[in-house]
C-alpha cells in the first residue's frame, strides 16, 4: 500500500458486557436463619443476626455451616429425648403438689437436646431410668459419666445413688438437680446449650465445690454439701483481683480514652533560589549563560 493513504476501518462494535445477575434477598429465609442461631446461640445470638441482617450483612459460609448443623444436631437430640424419655419408670421423686406449671414444660422443651445426649448415653450403657413425677427431670442409675455424687444434664440427672426415692434425702437431692436444671435452660435461653456447662465450669475452676455460685443457688444442704467459711478460697481471691485489674486496664487504654496525636503536616517545600543569569530550560534544567551576539 502506497505510503500517505490513509485506510478507513469498519468500526467494530464492543460487546456489551452480560448483566450481572444479583441475587434477589432471600427475604423468605430469614425467620428460618433467625430461628437456627435462636436454637445455637440464644437469645445473644438471635440478637446478633437480626442486627447483622439489618444491616446488610452476610454471614459467612463457615458460620452458616456451623449453625446448620448445630441445629440439625439438636434436632436430632431433641427427637431422642423425646422417644426414650417415655419409657422411664415414673416414681414420686418429690413431695406432692412441687413441681408442674407452664416454667416446667418450657424448661423440658429448651433442655431436650441436651437431655437427649443423656438418655443416649445412659441407654448405651444400660442404665436404669425412671421418671420424677413432681418436678419434671430423669435420674438414671449408672456407674459413671458424672461427677461427686451425679450431674445434671438438661432434665436428666446421672448418678450412682440406689436410696430409696421416697426417702427424704433423694427427695432433697431431687429438687437440688432440678433447680441446676432450671439454670441450663436459662443459661440456653440466653446464650445457647454450651453457655451454662461453660459458665459452671469457668465458676468451679476459682470457687470449687461448695463455694461455687451455681451450687450455692441450688442449695447446698439439698445437695449433700457442707456449708462452707464465708470467706472464699485464695483462687477465687485472686480470680476475682484479676479481673478487676484487667476491666480496669481495658477502659484505661480504650480508644475512646486516648488522646489523639497531632497530625504533623509537611509544609510547602521553598525553590531552589536562581543564579543570576541562569534561566530554567523546558526539562526544568539550568541552562548556561548565554553568549554575546558578537562572539
Amino acid at each position: 500500500m502506497a505510503a500517505g493513504t490513509t485506510t478507513l476501518e469498519r468500526p467494530t462494535s464492543a460487546a456489551a458486557p452480560a448483566a450481572r445477575r444479583t441475587p434477589a434477598p432471600l427475604v423468605e429465609r430469614r425467620p428460618l436463619w433467625w430461628a437456627a442461631c435462636l436454637i445455637c446461640g440464644g437469645i445473644i445470638g438471635l440478637v446478633l443476626a437480626v442486627v447483622g441482617t439489618l444491616r446488610g450483612a452476610r454471614p459467612s459460609r463457615r458460620r452458616v455451616l456451623v449453625v446448620v448443623w448445630g441445629t440439625v444436631v439438636q434436632a436430632l437430640l431433641a427427637g431422642a429425648f423425646a422417644v426414650l424419655g417415655p419409657g422411664a419408670q415414673l416414681r414420686p421423686c418429690s413431695a406432692a403438689g412441687e413441681g408442674g406449671g407452664l416454667w416446667q414444660t418450657a424448661r423440658t422443651v429448651v433442655n431436650a437436646p441436651v437431655s437427649g445426649a443423656a438418655l443416649l448415653y445412659a441407654a448405651r450403657e444400660g442404665g436404669e431410668m425412671y421418671h420424677c413425677a413432681a418436678n419434671g427431670t430423669t435420674a438414671v442409675i449408672l456407674d459413671d459419666g458424672f461427677a461427686r455424687a451425679g450431674t445434671m444434664y438438661g432434665t436428666v440427672f446421672l448418678t450412682d445413688q440406689r436410696a430409696e426415692t421416697q426417702s427424704p434425702r433423694m427427695r432433697r437431692l431431687s429438687e437440688h438437680e432440678a433447680r441446676h436444671s432450671d439454670q441450663w435452660a436459662l443459661g440456653s435461653l440466653l446464650a445457647g446449650p454450651a453457655a451454662f456447662p461453660a459458665l459452671y465450669a469457668a465458676d468451679e475452676a476459682f470457687f470449687p465445690g461448695a463455694y461455687n455460685h451455681f451450687e450455692r443457688a441450688a442449695g447446698l444442704e439439698d445437695g449433700g454439701y457442707d456449708p462452707p467459711p464465708d470467706s472464699p478460697p485464695a483462687a477465687g481471691r485472686l480470680a476475682v483481683l484479676s479481673i478487676g485489674l484487667l476491666v480496669g486496664y481495658t477502659l484505661a487504654v480504650s480508644p475512646g480514652r486516648r488522646r489523639p496525636r497531632p497530625v504533623v503536616r509537611p509544609g510547602p517545600v521553598p525553590a531552589a533560589p536562581r543564579e543570576p543569569g541562569r534561566e530554567a530550560g523546558p526539562a526544568g534544567d539550568a541552562e548556561s549563560p548565554k553568549a554575546p551576539a558578537g562572539a
